[in-house]
């Protein structure tokens, strides 16, 4: 047995070293087999909607550095991956891995591809160079023939500073189209832009073939006079192609036409741009009214007071409403002019908006609190709103209406107590000491019972907790009331309090998202962050934009506040990008920890 053993012994040791050898000698063969690296390109004449894919494929290694590509300033350039593969040829090993690249055209012409450069095992190969001839796309009266394509459009080609043009892009494709990129050309120095709602989606006929339409509208406020270009607006995507039906008797043929399983679906990736667009800023005219604050729109003040009849030491709430077409959001109110007659109490200004037919209707509610300090008969002053009404090209002034008041003097008149001096005190007579009846007496009635036990001991712990715990308790009992009192008086506070709690709730109440509705992803993720934030900060979280945020976020000394931006960007990106559910997961981590990471900042 001992002897059958070994033989075993020896026979797994032999083979384990033939393997070894054999394993070595393939090694050394591979690095003995000629080196040669290429490049190849999958087309040479393309237009500027197409995506160029470039290998570098590098034969008889796979341990080298990526390749250094050359100078390609009319491409942007990503990386696509790597793939290698080894082969068995007449018993003779060969290796090779190929490096991929996305080459996105930017401008038409003819360009060259330089040589790439490999260095492996202590040598530098190069490539031969390509020629590439990119073609503009074919004009926009041939859209209809399209399989996809884009619009952009202005609500008006000339515009004051300040006042709101509409911004609408556009997608019509006539197959599915997946893995959207969207990319918006706004420039923050010329214009601020606001969300208009949730991206429409709806069908359209053009010349009798049915386009599905995607469309997104935002509004854009002009921050400098002249003429700009606005850039063309550009969104990459995957065009899927599905085959016909091989036959209509073959049972199978559907099933693997299914869109889920996407077996014969052929992919064309795209990228598809917008024509640019001009729009002429203007200034204002001269003559604007004084305290004019560049309100721009219609406009409408009113001003309200809750009691007309009041008493000296009274309260009442004035408060005044400005609502109207435009953008409301930094307008402010100074106090009225009341101090010699009231104490005046200011309140936080309430802000809403809302959208209608594209239009940005805003809404800003001030509230004074009022306590008349004399009586009489007052009259309140106007307020009024100075604001460029964009439609008749002039300046208008928007005015509340007089409010009087009546203030009465106090009904609670304060009691003196009169003293006379030098005068004798009347002799009252001494009241008798009767026992009337017998209720609920004393255990003990006899005065030596009430005697202080002066043989026990009290201790100094003892006699501090029975004085101390009350004050304790009262010193808490006054921190929650005021606790309490703040929550209850003091929003920001409440809001800033509870911001995390509600958003790790928001988080975990999210339902399962399909990961082909990932609008409901981005819309959900979105308002989650904006709401968070809008509660740190004390602001209308779900209204404010990504760019506001970051400035916001600054202000108040956040380190992530360019990451809150891109992650907010990338929840708007979703409106227009499907992503499959490992992406779902990953974005769901990364707003989990952003706002984790925020919590430790603030």
């Amino acid at each position: 047995m001992t002897l059958l053993i070994n033989k075993l012994r020896k026979f797994v040791f032999l083979s384990v070293f033939l393997l070894c050898a054999l394993n070595a000698f393939d090694i050394s063969q591979s690095f003995a087999q000629n080196v040669s690296v290429t490049a190849t390109v999958d087309k040479n004449r393309l237009t500027l909607e197409d995506v160029l894919k470039l290998s570098i494929i590098i034969q008889g290694t796979q341990n080298t550095p990526p390749p250094e590509l050359p100078s390609l300033p009319d491409f942007q350039v990503v990386t696509a991956g790597t793939s290698s593969s080894t082969q068995y040829i007449n018993t003779q090993r060969s290796v090779s891995i190929t490096h991929n690249y996305r080459l996105t055209p930017m401008n038409a012409g003819t360009f060259i591809i330089g040589s790439a450069r490999v260095r492996a095992n202590g040598k530098t190969y190069i490539t031969q160079p390509i020629t590439i001839e990119i073609k503009k796309p074919s004009g926009s009266h041939q859209n209809n023939n399209k399989l996809a394509f884009i619009k952009t459009q202005l609500s008006s080609q000339k515009s004051y500073i300040g006042q709101q043009l509409v911004y609408t892009f556009q997608l019509f494709h006539r197959v599915d189209a997946k893995n959207l990129d969207l990319r918006l050309p706004f420039d923050k120095t010329l214009f601020h832009k606001e969300d208009l709602g949730q991206p429409k989606a709806y069908t359209k006929i053009i010349n009798g073939l049915q386009y599905h339409v995607q469309e997104l509208s935002l509004a854009l406020f002009p921050l400098k006079k002249g003429l700009y270009k606005i850039p063309p607006a550009q969104i990459e995507l995957d065009l899927l192609h599905r085959p016909q039906n091989r036959s209509r008797q073959d049972p199978f043929s559907q099933f693997f036409n299914d869109p889920f399983l996407g077996r014969r679906a052929r992919a064309e990736h795209k990228i598809l741009r917008s024509q640019p667009l001009s729009v002429e800023i203007q200034a204002l005219p001269g003559g604007a009214p004084k305290d004019f604050d560049n309100l721009i729109g219609q406009f409408e003040i009113l001003a309200e007071l809750g009691n007309n009849d009041l008493e000296v030491g009274d309260t009442t709430t004035l408060t005044v409403t400005l609502v109207g077409k435009g953008n409301v959001r930094d307008i402010s109110l100074a106090d009225p002019d009341l101090k010699s007659f009231f104490k005046i109490y200011p309140d936080k200004p309430e802000f809403k908006q809302t959208v209608h037919n594209n239009q940005i209707i805003g809404e800003k509610i001030f509230k004074f609190a009022l306590v008349p300090l004399a009586s009489g008969r007052r009259t309140l002053p106007k307020f009024s709103i100075p604001y460029f009404d964009s439609e008749k090209a002039q300046y208008q002034l928007a005015e509340t209406q007089p409010i009087s008041l009546t203030i009465r003097p106090s009904a609670e008149k304060e009691k003196l107590n009169l003293v006379q001096s030098n005068t004798t005190p009347m002799a009252l007579p001494k009241p008798e000491i009767e026992v009337l009846g017998r209720d609920i007496l004393p255990l003990y009635t006899d005065l030596n019972k009430f005697q202080n036990d002066r043989g026990k001991d009290h201790s100094a712990l003892s006699l501090t907790t029975g004085f101390g715990l009350p004050i304790a308790l009262f010193i808490i009992s006054g921190i929650i009331i005021q606790r309490k009192k703040r929550i209850g008086n003091d929003t920001a506070f409440y809001r800033r309090k509870n911001a995390y709690k509600n958003a790790k709730q928001a988080l975990k109440e999210l339902p399962p998202i399909d990961p082909s509705d990932s609008k409901e992803l981005g819309r959900a993720l979105s308002e989650i962050l904006r709401e968070y934030i809008g509660n740190k900060l004390n602001l209308v979280g779900k209204a404010i934009t990504a760019e506001e945020v970051e400035m916001r976020l600054k202000e108040s000394q956040y380190e992530s506040a360019e990451t809150t931006r891109m992650l907010l960007e990338r929840c708007e990106s979703l409106q227009f990008a499907p992503i499959s559910m490992g992406s779902t997961k990953e974005l769901l981590n990364d707003a989990e920890n952003l706002i984790q990471l925020l919590e430790k900042q603030s």
